[in-house]
């Protein structure tokens, strides 16, 4: 089985995706929407006190944070092996 680097139990990505999007780099994630899909690009905005807390990237997609299963080679705990 392959192992992956993950997330502690119960932490989000909220403080990397501050991190990456203060960095002015790009975020490449694996979302988790009725099956696993790529997506990737710059954030423009992070709405971490919205009830459910998103992203919009500058070409306007808006990500759910709990839908992203994996941000830049990182994965959610529940992900960690294939």
């Amino acid at each position: 089985m392959d192992l992956r680097t993950t997330l502690s139990v119960n932490e989000s990505f909220m403080e990397m995706l501050k991190d990456i999007k203060n960095r002015g780099a790009k975020a490449e994630m694996i979302l988790d929407i009725n099956g696993l899909e790529r997506a990737e690009g710059f954030i423009k905005e992070i709405y971490a006190d919205d009830p459910n807390p998103y992203i919009e990237l500058q070409d306007g997609t808006k990500i759910v944070e709990k839908t992203i299963a994996a941000l830049n080679g990182l994965f959610r705990p529940e992900y960690s092996g294939c």
